[in-house]
């Protein structure tokens, strides 16, 4: 008579446990590696929209305006005049980490089915007389002017939240480039901070 072998309770059990720790190492290193193509693509695009903003402004002598002051209601209004009547992109970019249950801006606008695009604050900002419309515009904008910042394009990065404080405090941090609301990989992937386009320079994710 043919005895029959099988694998012991032990032996299951060691199998199991190995089977958990390879798991254990897989999982990070691949929700890690999700996070940093997310994060290269965000610069990518930025790296684009910034490009296209330098030819706009060889064009046209200024940056795009600030498309939800004054001029409309939506963050996205900021990037028409880059794809139409001049495409100096093919279209609008999204931000990879916003959604609606981000503090972003235009979230409701989002909810709407539009795009969750950069947050872009300009020095160009024209009313229906060409002036500036908004509340507050000439303190805000002669502030930014203070500290040579022509725009600031945001992502909110991996945490999704707005961390950068507006005002003096946020405009200096990105001239010095040294504030917490800077994003840094080194700090933990999914740690705080917003990716930046100032003056067509990147600003955190490395850069």
């Amino acid at each position: 008579m043919r005895s029959q072998k099988g694998f012991t309770l032990i032996e299951l059990l060691i199998v199991v446990a190995i089977i958990g720790i390879l798991a254990a190492i897989a999982v990070p290193n691949f929700l890690n590696a999700q996070m940093r193509a997310k994060v290269a693509r965000v610069i990518s695009d930025m790296k684009a929209v910034a490009m296209a903003q330098e030819q706009y402004r060889l064009d046209r002598g200024q940056y795009t305006y600030d498309g939800d002051c004054g001029v409309g209601q939506a963050e996205h209004l900021s990037y028409v005049p880059l794809t139409t009547p001049v495409a100096y992109i093919s279209s609008i970019p999204e931000d990879a980490f916003a959604s609606t249950n981000s503090e972003f801006e235009n979230r409701q606008t989002i909810k709407t089915g539009m795009k969750p695009v950069y947050e872009y604050t300009s020095r160009v900002s024209f009313g229906p007389q060409g002036t500036p419309s908004c509340k507050n515009t000439l303190d805000v904008y002669n502030m930014l002017g203070a500290y040579n910042l022509d725009y600031i394009m945001t992502s909110l990065g991996p945490n999704g939240k707005q961390d950068y404080p507006w005002g003096t405090t946020g405009a200096q941090g990105l001239r010095d480039r040294k504030a917490g609301f800077i994003y840094q990989p080194s700090n933990g992937l999914v740690s705080a901070g917003n990716i930046f386009v100032a003056n067509s320079q990147i600003i955190g994710g490395g850069y």
